[in-house]
C-alpha cells in the first residue's frame, strides 16, 4: 500500500455523500453534473412546455453537488521530482501529465520564442526510444503523446493503455533525463521552418497579429509577458539549437517539474515504478519567482486603432488586474460569468441581445502566474459606430461598481459556472482533465486542489463582492480600448 512517509491524502470534500474517483469510478463528477445540467435542459425546453418564469426559478435554484474534490496521493522523490497520484478503475488507460515551469515568460532577453521551440523538441523522441518509436506507439498501441507551451508552463500529456504503465514512465523518465538531446539541428530546423510560417499566416490574416499588439501596449519593454507564447519573428533569426539546448537543460529538470499520474494503476506498485523511473535523475535548479505581485495600480487609459481587412467594426476593452490566486482572482471570474455567460447574463441582455448591430461579445478574467487583464470584446456590424457601444458598456460598468448586481443574477452565473468547470473533469486525461488539474495546481502552488479552491472561492462571490470589483479594476482609469475597423473607417472608432 502506499508509504505514510511519502504520500499525503487529498483532503476530505465537505459533501459526504458523493463518490470519489478510485472508489467508485466517475459517480462523484457525474453525480455533480447531473445535479447541475438541470437549467440546460429547462433552458432547451422552455419555448415549448414552461412558462419564462419557471425558467428562472429553474436558474435561481442553488445547486447541489459542487463541493466535488477529486481523492489523491502526493509524493516527493529525493531529487524534487512533485508526484501527484489519482485512481480511476473505471477507465482502460493510464494518464500521464509532466509539467515544467518553463512557460516562455522564461525566454532569454532577445530570444523570445525559445520555450515554445523546446515544448515542440520534447515531442520528437527521447534517447532509448527515438521518433520512430514514438510514431509506432501512436499508430499501433493506441498511445497519445501531446505537448503544449503556455507563458508559465510547458506540459507534456500523454495517454498509454493501462497495462504499458510502465513504459509510459519510461518514456517520460528518458525524455526528462535527456531533454537537452531532443533538440538536434534537424528538428530545431523544421521547428523553426513552422514558426515561421506560423508568422508569415499573421502578418497576411486580418487582425491575427492583434494580441500581440495589445501586449506591447499593456508591458513595459522587459516584462516577462510582453510577447506572445512564439516571441517575435525577429528574434527567429538569432536563436541557434544551442539556445534551445541550454534552455532544456536549465528548466526541464526533477526539482523544477510536476508528473500526475491518472486512470487505472496497481495502487501496490505505483510506488516502486515511479522511484525506479525517476529516482536516478540529478535535481537540476527550481525557477520560481521571488515574489508574486499582490499591489495594484491603475493602468490609466490607453487607446489604439487598428486598422485591417475586415467587414465588421470591434471593439476590445482590457482592464489590467490581478494575478491567478490573488484575493480578487475569484470575483473577477464570478464577474466575467454574470456579464456574459450566458443568455440571461447582464451584459448579453442589455446590450448585446437589445441592440441588433451587436454581432457577439466575450468576456473573461485571464489570470496567470505574475498577472492579468479583464477582457470584454464585442463585435458589431460595420454601421455601427465603436464610440456609442463605448458608451453603452461604460454605463453599464459604471452601474455595476454603484448599484452592484441581484443575488439571483449571481446565482444563475454560478451555476453555468458550475457546468464549465465540472463538465471538463469527466476526462481524466489530456489537456483540460482531472489529471492536468491536479498536475497544475501542484506547480501553481504545491497543492493539487489550488484550481479547485479558487472555483470555490468563485462560487461564494457574492452580490457585494462583485460591486466592489468592478468599482477597482473595472474603470476608466484603468482600461486599454482597442478599436478594430475596416481598413479607411477611422471615424468608427472609439474618439481618443
Amino acid at each position: 500500500m502506499f508509504s505514510a512517509a511519502l504520500f499525503s491524502a487529498g483532503r476530505t470534500p465537505s459533501t459526504p455523500n458523493l463518490h470519489f474517483l478510485g472508489q467508485s469510478g466517475n459517480a462523484g463528477v457525474l453525480t455533480a453534473l447531473l445535479r447541475i445540467s438541470a437549467w440546460r435542459y429547462f433552458a432547451c425546453m422552455k419555448k415549448r412546455i414552461i412558462s419564462a418564469f419557471a425558467l428562472t426559478v429553474i436558474l435561481c435554484m442553488p445547486l447541489a453537488g459542487q463541493d466535488y474534490l477529486p481523492q489523491f496521493e502526493t509524493m516527493a522523490l529525493p531529487n524534487g521530482l512533485a508526484v501527484t497520484l489519482h485512481r480511476d478503475s473505471t477507465v482502460s488507460f493510464v494518464s500521464l501529465n509532466m509539467s515544467y515551469r518553463a512557460g516562455s515568460s522564461r525566454d532569454p532577453e532577445g530570444k523570445t520564442g525559445v520555450a515554445n521551440i523546446a515544448g515542440e523538441s520534447l515531442l520528437t523522441g527521447t534517447k532509448l526510444f527515438p521518433r520512430e518509436e514514438l510514431i509506432r506507439l501512436r499508430t499501433e498501441e493506441d498511445v497519445s503523446i501531446r505537448a503544449q507551451t503556455t507563458v508559465d508552463w510547458c506540459s507534456i500529456a500523454s495517454v498509454f493503455p493501462a497495462n504499458q504503465l510502465e513504459l509510459a514512465l519510461m518514456i517520460e523518465a528518458d525524455r526528462l533525463k535527456h531533454a537537452e538531446n531532443t533538440a538536434t539541428v534537424e528538428v530545431f530546423d523544421a521547428i523553426v521552418a513552422v514558426l515561421k510560417r506560423e508568422h508569415d499566416r499573421r502578418a497576411r490574416k486580418p487582425l491575427a497579429s492583434l494580441r500581440q499588439q495589445i501586449y506591447d501596449e499593456l508591458y513595459s519593454e522587459g516584462h516577462p509577458y510582453r510577447h506572445s507564447t512564439i516571441g517575435y519573428a525577429a528574434d527567429l533569426e538569432k536563436l541557434s539549437v544551442k539556445d534551445v539546448r541550454t534552455f532544456l537543460k536549465r528548466y526541464m529538470s526533477p526539482s523544477n517539474a510536476c508528473l500526475t499520474i491518472s486512470g487505472n494503476f496497481d495502487p501496490e506498485r505505483i510506488t516502486a515504478l515511479v522511484q525506479g523511473a525517476f529516482s536516478d535523475i540529478p535535481a537540476g535548479v527550481v525557477s520560481r519567482w521571488k515574489t508574486l505581485p499582490d499591489e495594484f495600480s491603475p493602468y490609466g487609459q490607453a487607446a489604439f486603432i487598428r486598422e485591417d481587412r475586415i467587414e465588421y467594426n470591434q471593439l476590445h476593452l482590457i482592464f489590467p488586474s490581478v494575478r491567478l490566486g490573488h484575493t480578487d482572482d475569484a470575483a473577477l471570474k464570478a464577474l466575467a460569468a454574470v456579464l456574459n455567460a450566458s443568455q440571461y447574463a447582464i451584459l448579453r441582455q442589455r446590450i448585446v441581445d437589445a441592440n441588433p448591430l451587436v454581432v457577439n461579445a466575450e468576456v473573461y478574467q485571464s489570470a496567470q502566474e505574475i498577472g492579468g487583464n479583464f477582457w470584454i470584446s464585442v463585435t458589431v456590424k460595420p454601421e455601427m459606430k465603436l464610440q456609442v457601444l463605448y458608451d453603452q458598456v461604460m454605463r453599464l460598468l459604471t452601474s455595476l461598481a454603484e448599484e452592484g448586481v441581484t443575488e439571483e443574477e449571481v446565482l444563475v452565473a454560478r451555476n453555468h459556472s458550475a457546468l464549465d468547470f465540472y463538465t471538463p473533469l469527466e476526462a481524466v486525461y489530456s489537456f483540460g482533465g482531472r489529471g492536468d488539474l491536479l498536475n497544475l495546481g501542484m506547480l501553481y502552488a504545491d497543492d493539487p486542489l489550488f484550481h479547485f479552491d479558487l472555483f470555490h472561492l468563485q462560487q461564494g462571490a457574492t452580490s457585494a463582492s462583485l460591486r466592489r470589483a468592478a468599482a477597482r479594476y473595472l474603470t476608466a482609469k484603468n482600461q486599454l480600448v482597442v478599436s478594430c475597423v475596416p481598413m479607411g473607417k477611422t471615424e468608427y472608432a472609439v474618439s481618443p
